[in-house]
């Protein structure tokens, strides 16, 4: 048998059982599971006929489209098969083996990941226990041998934001030390400070958004990246030079001609966050919320039989943390208000029927 590069001998990747989740109510993942306007996806329907699906998908318009919103230039822009895909071009360009990563713990998986797939050393730096950002410390790591340090802004699965004058603290510190920072922005839509205009100050940060979360994209896999018109020429060297796909382009194209729908979908998101809140409160359930699209809800020592009763309910959602700060959480991913509702009747019961510590 021919064997692999040596260091995917100890990467081990579960692959996800999507088809299992289709029947449930997906609380799991952070989808926006009510989705875009009936009307909206039918009139990008409409658009799509034989000479759409047989050429290549166009880039520019949309391109022009991000940097217009957020006043950069076309060539500071990436498209990306998802967020996570730019992440990979990120690495393929910049990452070599034995190169120094600083990550946070916890952090987005998929850096971990890469990390291990590139035979890159991750220096790990851990959430405080109050789950609030570790700046002093992740400061102090930012040397001179780190080639890449990664924040994850709104984070998951914490919630927690850093303020855009410790962002900033953080850009001068990398930029100082010769360090590319990353600021991964797959939650911006639900935090009003986005940090992607820096990307003019600081020629040495990486600004990640998607499409996936808040725009209801999940399945089109389409993600951007802005950054430094000389750090967006290394990725599209290396990229494949049609992996965006032409159906999440147009979408995302139609959606940034028609923002109000992400003004509502913000509006409502609001509006079912606060009523989820109100009622956990009200019920004496203890919870934590932060700035992106999910609570932490206490549940003690019955992660693992509050998560199984739900599923039993077919309900998903997130759990099983290894960190002691987060062992005791499950992660609800907020919906519209009447499936927040539905969500804290079933909770309620399987809570009750699991018992308590």
């Amino acid at each position: 048998m021919i064997e692999p590069k040596k260091q995917l001998e100890q990467l081990v990747r579960v692959q996800p059982d999507n088809e299992a989740r289709l029947q449930c109510l997906r609380l799991d993942l952070n989808e926006n599971v009510s989705g875009l306007p009936d009307e909206f996806v039918k009139g990008i329907a409409a658009e799509i006929d034989a000479e759409f699906l047989c050429t290549y998908p166009q880039y520019r318009e949309l391109k022009q489209k991000i940097a217009d919103r957020y006043h950069l230039k076309p060539g500071q822009i990436c498209l990306g098969n998802g967020s996570d895909g730019i992440i990979k071009y990120f690495f393929d360009a910049y990452i070599s083996q034995g190169d120094r990563v600083l990550l946070t713990n916890p952090t987005f998986a998929m850096y971990n990941v890469y990390c291990r797939m590139f035979g890159a050393q991750e220096v790990i730096v851990d959430y405080n226990a109050d789950l609030s950002f570790p700046l002093e410390e992740f400061k102090r790591q930012l040397a001179d041998d780190i080639r890449l340090a990664v924040v994850v802004n709104p984070n998951n699965p914490t919630g927690t934001i850093l303020s855009a004058e410790q962002l900033h603290e953080l850009m001068q510190t990398a930029l100082d030390h010769k360090v590319l920072l990353m600021v991964d922005e797959a939650y911006f839509h639900y935090y009003p400070e986005t940090a992607i205009a820096d990307v003019n100050r600081f020629p040495n940060v990486i600004v990640l958004q998607t499409f996936s979360k808040l725009c209801a994209l999940a399945s089109s896999r389409i993600g951007y990246a802005a950054a430094d018109e000389a750090i967006i020429h290394n990725l599209e060297k290396v990229k494949p030079t049609y992996d965006v796909n032409g159906f999440g382009v147009i979408f995302a194209n139609r959606l940034l001609d028609q923002a109000h729908h992400i003004d509502n979908m913000i509006q409502k998101f609001e509006e079912a966050r606060d009523h989820l809140c109100e009622r956990l409160e009200s019920a004496g359930i203890p919870f934590r919320t932060g700035a992106a699209n999910f609570v932490l809800i206490d549940v003690g020592e019955r992660v693992e039989a509050v998560m199984q009763g739900l599923k039993d309910e077919q309900i998903l959602v997130g759990g099983g943390f290894s960190q002691p700060s987060l062992k005791n959480y499950i992660r609800v991913t907020i919906a519209n208000k009447q499936t927040m509702d539905f969500f804290l009747e079933k909770f309620l019961k399987v809570s009750e029927g699991v018992g308590h510590e």
